[in-house]
């Protein structure tokens, strides 16, 4: 692969974002202008489309105003994600602020489904509802608002899902794809329309200065939702995640709270994958109202208890999740690669989205993962897509197999008659290859050439300065040449791998999440984004791995020689009355309980840096964290400090492990990491992973895993660890660590 060349760059843009060559070369690739950069970059200066530019949000007004001045009954009709959640609770909350009589529903995924039901309709009416405001939904229900209006109702519609060949007869529609295909609001969210209309609305009574209180909620909205971070949508997330750092609707900020989110470092990502997954499992797992009344409610204790609730139901959530994830990945061992669409009639109706994703993400292609309703006759379906391939026009393609469907690029909902699944099938995945055909691949995009040397934190922060990233929006992705793979070993699961990668003469430690099989050692091409690695106070830089790529066959090696460190022996030094191994220019490793004898910093295996000598005062846990540790140091002396009298016995061990939770569970509100606990134990992480399920099934701990090791740990009794014998496969694992460090401590040096 040949790199990207830099290309001249607007003083302008230079300018915008200080002088910074990397920024500027990104946004000119990007495609962003001289005329647009500084209000792309700073969302003071960027001009926010006017409510008013909305197709109908004048009648819209018209109707509402009327109904609040007249006392009409008010409901407002939203959705189970996300976006449905947070428009319903953004409306309700100006609604009832400016004196409506108002009420909400959000529908039950289970029994109701996505939408509007004409048995809700009927109930509404019965309840004296006059007017009933749909958000994130109502653009399909031709034959629901049909009947609403034959009850004598007034139906106002806020959507923003494609519109249908047949529109509903409501009183007024508010959908921004009513807008110019370019208009930079066209691709609001459900809550984004919801926002607009508010805004509106408050102007209407003198309280227009309200409306932007409301942006945190539309925050949430915009970056579940996955819409397009550009225009309006960019513009609403800049000005909204300050609001969300500050913890002012006391829901979000209890949210927060149970993720273990340090308010003031939250970023789109953790919005994405820690509040968001949360927010859903309500709908997902019980009922949205859950995450609706979080939002509602203004007393903390309240907000504390559904947080906690919502908590709960996402580790529910994940456990049938995983399961159902293993199962789809049985049934793909013998495929051959190519889109993905599964079906089994027992699967959850409510993670077969998230579920699809998790494959999409993994496989990198579309995913339509389908299950069977109640009634045994209909199938119901969620997909998930790559960039580059709409799924709703492929959808769009299929609509005749179809009894209903909606969505948008990258995600989409479908049902459809069982006796038309396996025709549906074959046709769907011929529209999707036919797609997939025409994708650049991924491998081939990046931003630019830029040699891993010289990442550091100065350049993630500088990078920060385009966030927030998203669809459209993607993270930068750099290319670097000629790297060499030192070493690599699976972390927190068989798919994940952290490794030690070297360009020049320099070694940095490197994440591969999902990655594309093991890693092979050698001269590699390196696709790789820029993160954060945050630990007691203090930061370091962590590379993300994109991709590897085969590196080209080249006449002079690109690999450079490295120089072998030199090796002291210095083991028992403490049994044989030797001083502490104090050295200059030295870095002390060690992992375990705490050392009473030593009073030197000492590092674990995730904060090794570059030093002069790596003094080994604990011994690693097996061969490949060894070498990890060493090349992360290049140092040019290894002083083996470690001891026999250090290997402990699984229930020593296990006890360490037992005193360190308690501190977290204390201290940390629970929160801590595989990592974290690895590096207490001195355990690799799949020995960490079984103890902790030891733990949980003996009912000494509950355990809620989260992405990436992250958890949570509540200790469930006082019974001690001693008292409970570790199964087999546990204790074959941690033999072979203590097999590992008695042959450490007696090889030859």
């Amino acid at each position: 692969m040949e790199g990207v060349k830099s290309i001249k760059v607007p003083e302008k843009i230079l300018e915008a974002v200080g002088g910074s060559e990397i920024l500027a070369q990104i946004l000119v690739r990007r495609g962003i202008s001289e005329d647009d950069v500084l209000q792309f970059l700073n969302p003071d200066l960027y001009t926010p489309t006017a409510p008013e530019e909305l197709p109908g949000i004048e009648d819209a007004l018209k109707i509402l105003r009327r109904a609040i001045e007249q006392g009409k009954k008010i409901c407002i009709y939203g959705d189970y994600d996300v976006d449905g959640v947070t428009a319903t609770a953004l409306l309700f909350k100006v609604l009832k602020n400016l004196g409506a009589k108002v009420s909400y529903k959000v529908p039950d995924r289970f029994k109701e489904g996505y939408g509007m039901k004409e048995e809700v309709i009927a109930r509404l009416h019965d309840e004296g509802v006059e007017l009933i405001l749909t958000c994130d939904c109502g653009i399909s229900n031709v034959k629901e608002i049909e009947l609403a209006k034959g009850f004598g109702m007034e139906v106002l519609v806020t959507d923003h899902h494609a519109l249908p060949p047949v529109l509903p007869k409501a009183d007024v529609i508010v959908n921004p794809q009513f807008l110019a295909p370019d208009h930079p609001a066209r691709g609001l969210p459900g809550v984004g329309v919801a926002y607009f209309l508010a805004k509106a609305l408050l102007k209407c009574y003198g309280r227009s200065d309200e409306a932007d209180g409301f942006l945190d909620l539309v925050t949430l909205g915009i970056i579940s939702d996955v819409v397009v971070l550009r225009g309006e949508n960019r513009y609403l997330a800049q000005k909204g995640i300050p609001l969300i750092k500050e913890g002012r609707n006391p829901g979000i900020k209890a949210l927060m709270e149970v993720a273990g989110i340090a308010p003031e470092e939250i970023t789109e990502e953790d919005i994405g994958f820690r509040i968001s997954p949360r927010i859903n499992a309500a709908g997902r797992m019980q009922h949205a109202g859950i995450a609706v009344e979080l939002f509602l409610t203004e007393d903390a204790k309240k907000a504390e208890e559904l947080a906690k609730r919502l908590d709960e139901l996402n580790e529910e959530r994940r456990r049938v999740g995983d399961a159902m994830l293993e199962e789809a990945e049985a049934l793909l061992k013998d495929s051959e690669g190519g889109p993905i669409l599964l079906f089994k009639p027992h699967w959850h109706q409510g993670i077969i989205g998230i579920t699809a994703g998790r494959l999409c993400e993994k496989y990198r292609v579309p995913a339509i993962l389908m299950t069977l309703k109640e009634d045994g006759e209909t199938v119901v379906g969620s997909a998930r897509s790559i960039e580059g391939v709409n799924i709703f026009e492929v959808l769009q393609e299929c609509r005749d197999y179809l009894v209903g469907f909606g969505g948008h690029a990258g995600a989409a909902g479908i049902s459809l008659r069982l006796d038309n699944l396996d025709t549906f099938v074959g046709a769907c995945s011929k529209a999707i290859e036919k797609r997939m055909a025409e994708v650049k691949s991924a491998h081939d995009s990046f931003d630019l050439e830029y040699p891993i040397e010289k990442v550091d934190e100065t350049l993630y922060y500088e990078l920060r300065k385009l966030a927030p990233f998203g669809e459209g929006w993607p993270e930068p992705v750099f290319y670097c040449p000629n790297v060499e793979v030192i070493t690599a070993r699976p972390t927190t699961g068989q798919q994940h791998y952290r490794l030690v990668v070297g360009h020049g003469d320099k070694n940095l430690s490197a994440l591969w999440w999902w990655a594309e099989g093991t890693p092979e050692r050698g001269t590699v091409d390196l696709l790789y984004s820029v993160g954060i690695n945050r630990w007691d106070g203090k930061e370091e830089v962590q590379l993300i791995i994109k991709g590897i790529l085969k590196a080209e066959e080249k006449e002079e090696a690109a690999k450079e020689e490295r120089r072998e460190p030199r090796w002291i022996d210095y083991r028992s030094w403490r049994e044989l009355g030797k001083p502490a191994p104090i050295y200059e220019d030295a870095l002390y490793f060690y992992e375990g309980p705490p050392l009473k004898d030593f009073l030197q910093k000492t590092v674990d295996r995730y904060k090794v840096k570059e030093a002069r000598r790596l003094v080994l005062l604990s011994c690693p846990p097996e061969p490949r964290v060894l070498e990890e540790i060493v090349a992360l140091s290049q140092a040019e002396e290894i002083i083996l400090a470690f001891s026999p009298a250090e290997i402990a016995d699984i229930k020593k061990v296990l006890g360490w492990m037992m005193k360190y939770i308690k501190f977290v569970v204390n201290k940390q509100k629970g929160h801590t990491s595989v990592q974290d606990l690895a590096g207490v134990t001195g355990q690799t992480e799949l020995v960490v992973a079984e103890m902790l399920r030891f733990l949980e099934e003996n009912r000494l701990l509950e355990v809620k895993m989260e992405e990436y090791g992250r958890m949570h740990l509540k200790i469930n009794a006082t019974e001690r660890v001693s008292n409970v014998r570790p199964p087999r496969p546990l204790m074959e694992l941690f033999e072979e660590t203590r097999a590992y460090r008695r042959y450490m401590n007696k090889c030859q040096i």
